[in-house]
């Protein structure tokens, strides 16, 4: 059940409010958040009922775990619970990779059973590995109360797509509900924040989603790519992604906050940011902040020399690719990532020297779209169906086929002399293609140079970690109101935004968040 369907907008979503505000109203805050954690289970229950249970063993056997690591204090009790939790992964998530990868090394064929991926997995197991960890540390002491620990883990705005959520931005929330008063208020701004992020997905991250996959589609089956179709394709995908997640995340931190609750945010303009570090600082910002501190950390972080801190940052960019997915596309996407840190962090390491002065001021100018190229290299093989789709891309964009563009550029490419080494051509599909380049300039428009719903919602502070976040925007812009200062104007703004993708959900083909496969 995607937040862009039918059957959440009009039966779960308005169901699950109506229940918790009587519960609230009836039986008080505290009782309110217990009808809602049975609410989280009956969402997931509707995607798939038969894995309801494994949500709920998880559930139990994280807390009975994290109960004997507080009372023991052994180690051995933390060591049970990683193995348990990353089991899990790796049986339903990592078991066909791991199957595949022994039959193409010995040469034999295996027959392990094939099983779906529980949706979620990777988010909630996460989530419960930082929180034994935390206990551990005796850095928590939440393990007592199973109904809010349940709720932790399986709030439905956030459980099947992230953020990662830390204990201790949500156990308090549940403890304290905010007042009848601020409740409203809070209601009132994560409806503007949900319309907000469903126009992203239904009226951005589709249509563009609709322009690239046939030509990732061609790629996978061999057919020809070339020059122009390959950029075209990769850029648009690379902002599909973009507000795809970018969507999502805002309809997560909105619908918590119709309950009263805050979400982390987890995404930041990435796409603005003027370098790869400052990038992992914007983009899935949560995943980032559970690899720092429950891997990069505990291998050394910065206190080890400057070539091993390389090598920590490489484990851990292979760890997050590994864990978008089972597949070698997505660990050279990681391992990419983790190369382009590693380059960052050298250059910083030596910019300073005299002799690099002159070239550290050009590439200051030049880092925002350095950083945006590399990205959308990365993107490239994330998206592949294979290694040899993303070769294909990627001997396309480099020009090793030859260089390309439409045939309606002919009379440029003949006065540049260029005909002879331009292939021009024709797609059979030309309104499409050349509406699916409009949305990708949009789209890029919106991406580089539109204020983001953090910067439009500042006065409101609408997400957990807002205080560490408001640091990193920009500074207030005179002529930019806030949201909630036009009052009237920003209701028919939310109204008509609701409309709009509403219209745009019942007109397009079935679609998907694209992180919800993670």
């Amino acid at each position: 059940m995607l937040f862009n369907s039918n059957e959440f907008l009009f039966v779960f979503l308005p169901l699950s409010l109506l229940l918790f505000y009587l519960a609230r109203r009836a039986l008080g805050k505290r009782p309110a958040f217990i009808v809602l954690f049975i609410l989280s289970l009956g969402f997931y229950g509707w995607w798939e009922w038969r894995y309801l249970p494994l949500l709920i063993g998880s559930l139990a056997v994280n807390l009975w775990i994290a109960e004997r690591i507080r009372t023991r204090k052994q180690r051995s009790d933390l060591v049970v619970g990683l193995c348990f939790n990353l089991g899990l992964l790796a049986v339903f998530k990592y078991l066909g990779f791991i199957e595949g990868n022994i039959e193409a090394l010995f040469g034999i064929e295996l027959d392990w059973p094939k099983l779906a991926l529980p949706i979620g997995i990777s988010f909630y197991t996460f989530q419960q590995i930082a929180f034994l960890v935390d206990v551990a540390r005796s850095d928590s002491d939440e393990a007592t109360d199973p109904a809010r620990y349940g709720l932790f883990v399986s709030f439905f705005p956030q459980l099947i797509a992230g953020p990662i959520v830390h204990h201790k931005e949500m156990m308090n929330q549940f403890e304290a509900p905010p007042s009848n008063d601020k409740l409203m208020r809070l209601a009132a701004v994560g409806l503007a924040i949900f319309a907000i992020g469903l126009a992203k997905k239904t009226m951005i991250a589709d249509p563009l989603g609709a322009f690239a996959t046939p030509f990732f589609a061609r790629a996978t089956e061999g057919g020809d790519i070339h020059f122009f179709i390959a950029w075209a394709a990769a850029l648009a995908y690379t902002f599909q992604i973009y507000f795809d997640f970018c969507g999502y995340s805002e309809m997560a931190i909105g619908l918590a906050m119709l309950f009263g609750v805050k979400l982390p945010a987890n995404f930041n303009s990435p796409y603005k940011s003027r370098s790869i570090i400052d990038f992992w600082r914007r983009w899935h910002m949560t995943l980032s902040r559970f690899l720092r501190d429950y891997l990069y950390f505990p291998l050394g972080g910065g206190r080890v020399s400057r070539w091993r801190r390389y090598i920590n940052l490489m484990i851990v960019m292979l760890v997050g690719g590994l864990w978008h997915g089972a597949s070698w596309t997505f660990v050279i996407w990681g391992g990419l990532h983790g190369s382009y840190l590693m380059i960052n962090h050298g250059w910083r390491a030596i910019a300073d020297k005299p002799m690099l002065k002159p070239l550290k001021g050009l590439i200051s100018n030049l880092s925002l779209p350095i950083t945006f190229f590399a990205v959308v290299i990365a993107w490239v093989v994330f998206r592949a169906e294979s290694f040899d789709a993303a070769m294909a891309f990627y001997n396309a964009m480099f020009g090793f086929h030859g260089l390309s563009a439409p045939e309606e550029f002919r009379p440029l490419v003949e006065a540049l002399g260029l005909q002879n080494s331009v292939f021009l051509f024709a797609e059979n599909y030309r309104t499409d293609f050349y509406m699916g380049l409009i949305w990708t300039f949009g789209a890029a428009v919106i991406a580089f140079f539109a204020p983001s719903t953090l910067e439009l919602l500042r006065s409101e502070r609408p997400t957990a970690d807002f205080d560490e976040i408001e640091r990193s925007l920009p500074a207030p812009r005179r002529y930019l109101p806030s949201l909630v200062s036009m009052r009237a104007w920003s209701s028919i703004a939310v109204g008509v935004l609701l409309y709009i993708s509403l219209r745009a959900i019942n007109a397009a083909a079935e679609t998907e968040f694209l992180y919800f496969q993670f």
